[in-house]
């Protein structure tokens, strides 16, 4: 602790220790999500009409491969 931190207000102090409560509570939380790597992307685009719109379809298939952690088979 510093000398500067030792000439602080109450109220400063209460809002920092706010703050701080704050900041935890809107923080996001880091998922445990397994490594993923994205092995081929394919999109296919077809242009149509419905009901005399013009209209773009569109499909886009990603195939992904997960690395897990502790997921080790015999």
């Amino acid at each position: 602790m510093s000398k500067d931190d030792k000439d602080i207000s109450i109220s400063r102090a209460v809002g920092q220790f706010f703050g701080h409560l704050w900041g935890a509570s809107t923080k996001p939380v880091a998922k445990d999500e397994p490594q993923r790597h994205e092995v081929r992307r394919e999109t296919e685009e077809g242009e149509g009409e419905i009901d005399g719109k013009k209209v773009v379809l569109r499909r886009t298939t990603i195939e992904e491969v997960e690395f897990r952690e502790g997921d080790e088979r015999p």
